[in-house]
């Protein structure tokens, strides 16, 4: 083991820091700090039973000045994103003023989409790095790809509660079976990004941005088993298919490998399960999403980020019976054609102010 590390989790009371502040403990490694936004208790009992020095409620106003102020004071040398939402952009530009050749790890995908390549080009000119945590992103950050060099990139899809299921009509299907995915637990609004493929599509919007990949050349299959993450056809034809257990724990402890080893989750030295290799393409007109990729793959960065903000509204909309689930997409395209957001964002504080006009005009 190198020198201690000082690691920050951001969303450590979600179900990605739970995960990661148990592993931490078993393996003996110290958190040095951790924030939560309104879950108070479970933060508070995490700072006592994994002996955190530092907590913060991000819900409070005057913990997150302290925040800030801690961010302004401490150098970090791994520090994780696994809350929700775009605000935190705010939190990644005090860390990338103070901090150079230390490691930020992303799951939150609003954050990265809000940020877009001024985010991208802030990690890299201060000398930090960046390690995805999406499966699909993370499965291809080893591989040093290049525009240049690539004729197309698949992402995966599992299929949600409804892709598998071609007897059910998306007209009629109750908030209940929404929210079920099949094979994991997700939050509310995970759940049904994951029903529509939307997420699939923020997913696009994601890996454009932090591999620099032009959106036509990406697009998205279907992997039953959650066990394919991406699939590479680079222009030489040679074609690499990135499949890894769907655990997240496997991406969790990449950023820990540079300062620890035997960090293996596991002990079975598993060559490659082919059963698990099969992809089909989504070709599903039921679902609202198919008729629009190839529109949504031409917006411009604030239209992304505008499709991202009003696909929330739709979704608090659709949770409290104001529109139905298969008119979210229709709710989404229509304001989106209609208002023409368009915007050039020459700094975070921009990106915030456009996103904050854009829910006020929505009372959001």
């Amino acid at each position: 083991m190198k020198n201690s590390p000082r690691i920050l989790i951001i969303g450590s009371t979600g179900k990605l820091g739970t995960s990661l502040l148990k592993f931490c403990n078993k393996k003996k490694i110290k958190v040095f700090a951790i924030t939560g936004f309104k879950n108070k208790k479970k933060l508070e009992l995490q700072k006592y039973h994994f002996s955190i020095k530092n907590s913060f409620l991000l819900s409070n106003k005057i913990e997150c000045e302290n925040f800030k102020n801690f961010l302004n004071t401490n150098l970090i040398d791994i520090i994780y994103f696994l809350d929700y939402g775009y605000e935190s952009i705010s939190f990644a530009d005090i860390f990338l003023k103070n901090n150079k050749k230390s490691i930020i790890a992303i799951a939150n995908k609003e954050m990265i989409i809000a940020g877009g390549s001024l985010l991208i080009d802030k990690i890299s000119r201060s000398k930090n790095r960046l390690i995805p945590l999406d499966s699909e992103h993370f499965s291809i950050c080893n591989l040093h790809i290049k525009n240049e060099d690539i004729k197309k990139i698949y992402i995966t899809a599992s299929g949600g509660p409804f892709y598998f299921k071609k007897n059910i009509n998306l007209n009629n299907v109750s908030k209940k079976n929404v929210l079920s995915h099949p094979k994991w637990k997700m939050g509310v609004n995970n759940s049904i990004d994951s029903s529509n493929f939307i997420n699939k599509i923020l997913e696009i919007y994601e890996l454009s941005i932090i591999y620099k990949i032009n959106l036509n050349k990406i697009d998205f299959l279907i992997s039953p088993e959650a066990y394919v993450h991406s699939v590479i056809i680079n222009n030489d034809n040679i074609i690499n298919i990135n499949c890894f257990n769907n655990d997240m724990l496997i991406t969790l402890i990449k950023p820990l490998e540079k300062f620890y080893t035997n960090l293996n989750i596991t002990n079975k030295n598993i060559f490659l399960d082919t059963n698990k290799l099969k992809l089909e393409k989504f070709d599903d007109k039921r679902f609202k999403i198919y008729k629009y990729l190839s529109y949504l793959k031409k917006l411009s960065h604030s239209e992304q980020v505008s499709f991202m903000i009003l696909n929330n509204i739709a979704q608090k909309k659709y949770l409290n019976s104001k529109i139905e689930y298969n008119n979210i997409i229709e709710f989404i395209m229509y304001n989106l054609k209609k208002n023409r957001f368009k915007s050039n964002f020459i700094s975070f504080n921009d990106t915030m102010k456009f996103i904050k006009l854009l829910k006020k005009n929505y009372d959001f």
